[in-house]
């Protein structure tokens, strides 16, 4: 079997949860069972406890070789010193792989820890097992309703992330999954004893289903394989990566958390540019980028003209541009004269950014949209929308404005990105949010800040400037 081929591993025809405490006050131990039945996992599902007995209406096997038919992933969360034992008997049962959720092995940083997380890959190979983990959350894959979280999206879509922390893919989910990401497979994979970061590296890379590959990564195994497998993902697909643990402090905290061998931040840096692989320094960058790859399409230069409403933000805008080495070219008079015969003056500030109040008015905002956008000098816009938490009559408005930000976008001539800032109040939250679907939904790209914004794009078009 060559390495990428790991395909089984997300389409098991069974799975047995192995350690599922029949104690109905211990979320932490039945925390797999109930995503897999809201997900409505088609095969059979079987639930293992030396008590046996029933939960959720599922009959309770006291050990694996009393379930009657054939097991081919098993979620395996006893306390570590009987995942041993537990490992022989999926050798005898024909498992095809096993998600160690357990800790209390490597991570811990003991000879005993190491020896067992050592000892239970020794007893999986020699069985022809494959193992994730120990010390991770494991497989999600909507396709086959295979997951460990309900609140993951249903429908699959083209990104990929493979993640070493198992708090870090619902967090980057979280994150990303509102604004309209979706996902072919997600995959936390704790220590990484048996399969490892080049392993599935290697097989996303080959992944029919995935186009875009998301990273983060406390540490490596085989540094040299590492970088082949690396360099050969992203010669096939664009590929982010987000580095855990680069100074002092945060490699302490990888080897605590993963038993993860960390790099230095310029050692990384360096490796990510000689291969092509997009950089980023944390999980809310990281749905910035999945965002862009899937969203924006890719304008034609760096030259840019932004539109909203609020003086202060466009100010700040200006700086985050700068920052960013994008271009805002001053508004020539004959566009001026164009957009003063729909746009209040007083109010307004056209130059750019275009400040203006036409975005309450769906008519003259998207006229405003069509003028801006059909000037040559500039290759995309950003339309920014202020946090509905700033005004109390802005709220009334909100809807309207979000609108007029949809309908102009429809009709734009250029790439277009969106800002809708992030909102605190419950109201407003609510707002902000349904106007965020509609806008997802249409399929344009969305970002909580115009900082957030320039910077995604600055690299996406880095990347496919290189």
């Amino acid at each position: 079997m060559e390495v990428h081929d790991l395909e089984f591993l997300f389409h098991p025809d069974s799975i047995a949860i192995v350690g599922i405490t029949t104690d109905p006050d211990d979320l932490r131990r039945q925390r797999f069972l109930k995503p897999l039945l809201d997900f409505g996992f088609g095969g059979r599902l079987y639930l293992v406890n030396a008590k046996g007995g029933e939960i959720m209406g599922l009959k309770v096997y006291p050990s694996l070789q009393d379930i009657p038919g054939t097991v081919d992933y098993v979620i395996l969360s006893v306390p570590a010193e009987l995942s041993v034992a537990v490992m022989k008997d999926c050798i005898v049962k024909g498992v095809k792989a096993v998600a160690v959720y357990s800790a209390g092995f490597g991570e811990v940083g003991t000879e005993e820890g190491d020896a067992l997380e050592g000892e239970i890959v020794r007893i999986a190979r020699k069985g022809g097992i494959r193992v994730i983990g120990p010390n991770c959350l494991g497989l999600h894959c909507a396709k086959s309703r295979l997951t460990y979280r309900s609140e993951y999206p249903k429908e699959s879509g083209p990104v990929a992330f493979l993640s070493q922390s198992g708090g870090n893919t619902t967090h980057l989910v979280q994150m990303a999954a509102p604004r309209g990401v979706r996902f072919s497979k997600i995959i936390s994979y704790g220590n990484g004893r048996d399969l490892n970061e080049s392993d599935f590296l290697d097989y996303l890379a080959h992944d029919p289903e995935t186009e875009i590959i998301a990273v983060y990564i406390e540490g490596v195994k085989d540094g040299r394989q590492f970088i082949r497998t690396l360099r050969n993902a992203a010669r096939a697909k664009p590929v982010i990566l987000l580095k855990g643990g680069c100074g002092e402090a945060g490699v302490r905290a990888a080897a605590g958390h993963t038993g993860a061998l960390a790099g230095d931040d310029i050692t990384w840096n360096g490796l990510c540019k000689q291969l092509g692989v997009v950089q980023v320094y944390s999980i809310e960058e990281l749905a910035d980028l999945m965002v862009s790859f899937l969203f924006f399409p890719l304008p034609k230069g760096r030259k840019m003209a932004l539109v909203g409403v609020g003086g202060g933000a466009s100010v700040l805008a200006c700086d985050a541009c700068t920052n960013s080495g994008m271009v805002l070219p001053p508004i020539p008079e004959h566009i001026k004269k164009r957009l003063l015969q729909f746009t209040p003056l007083a109010g307004s500030i056209l130059n750019n950014p275009v400040d203006t109040p036409s975005i309450f008015q769906v008519p003259q905002f998207i006229e405003t949209v069509k003028t801006v956008t059909s000037w040559e000098e500039i290759d995309y816009l950003i339309t920014f929308l202020l946090s509905a938490d700033i005004f109390p009559s802005y709220l009334g408005r909100y809807e309207q404005a979000a609108n007029g930000v949809l309908q102009s976008s429809k009709i734009c001539s250029k790439p277009v990105a969106i800002v809708l800032q992030d909102a605190s109040h419950p109201e407003t939250f609510e707002k902000t949010f349904l106007a965020q679907q509609r806008l997802t939904s249409a399929g344009f790209p969305v970002y909580p800040t115009i900082a957030r914004a320039v910077s995604a794009i600055n690299k996406f078009l880095a990347y496919h400037r290189q």
